[in-house]
């Protein structure tokens, strides 16, 4: 990266930088600063061919990344030694991501024709699949860290939520509850369609019900969050 393509600074963090627990299912995580817009993408597609089978690399640029993500690719902020108060701390983080993501929901559809034109579905859409995608990479990061990883099925998708629903005796509390649960799992179904639909025409009735419930959605994820959080962490640090 820095040969090729002059990149300032390259910075491995995540997983791989032990930020969290490594499982079967990590990325390798690098964060670069100064290379051209232009040739970012050449830089990724060239990191994705020197990766060996099965592992998935995620390349973010310095200069784009959200400031608690910045702080954390750069250690600004100290984590904390425990590893349940450290996973809390992630999950604050990826939270305020999901913020942004609701955000822009409802500042699109404050402003949007009616019915929607295709190009506000499709920007709708979109934010609905990160919405998800976000959710979903918190739920398996408390699977990596409590229960030893996501389920190992090609149906993990749908089973994580599940398992999320489900208490782990003698490890953790339940995190998210049936009807979360349910809602979530909508959620899911929307994310595979709209990644493999392919050009397929999005309908405002479909889209509706997962575009209208955002941020309410995203407040029941943090209060289950806290609730789980608050049975799990050390009691002195309550």
């Amino acid at each position: 990266l820095k040969t090729r393509f002059g990149a300032r600074r390259v910075i491995v963090f995540g997983s791989a930088a032990g930020q969290g627990p490594w499982h079967a299912g990590s990325d390798l995580d690098l964060a670069v600063e100064g290379i051209p817009a232009a040739e970012f993408l050449d830089a990724y597609g060239a990191l994705e061919d020197l990766m060996p089978p099965g592992l998935k690399v995620d390349l973010v640029e310095l200069e784009t990344a959200y400031p608690e993500m910045r702080a954390r690719i750069l250690r600004e902020v100290a984590g904390p030694e425990d590893p349940i108060l450290a996973l809390k701390g992630l999950i604050s983080d990826e939270l305020k991501t999901l913020e942004r993501i609701a955000s822009r929901m409802k500042e699109l559809t404050g402003e949007m024709h009616d019915p929607p034109t295709w190009v506000e579905m499709s920007a709708m859409g979109r934010l609905v699949h990160d919405f998800y995608r976000g959710a979903e990479s918190i739920l398996s990061r408390i699977a990596v860290q409590f229960d030893g990883g996501v389920p190992a099925t090609p149906h993990w998708h749908s089973e994580l939520l599940i398992q999320m629903s489900i208490p782990q005796q003698g490890k953790r509390p339940t995190v998210i509850d049936k009807t979360l649960q349910a809602r979530l799992d909508e959620y899911r179904k929307f994310f595979h369609f709209f990644r493999n639909a392919y050009g397929a025409e999005l309908e405002w009735d479909r889209l509706r019900r997962h575009v209208v419930p955002m941020t309410e959605t995203l407040e029941l994820l943090r209060r289950q969050f806290d609730q789980f959080f608050a049975a799990v962490e050390p009691k002195e640090e309550q």
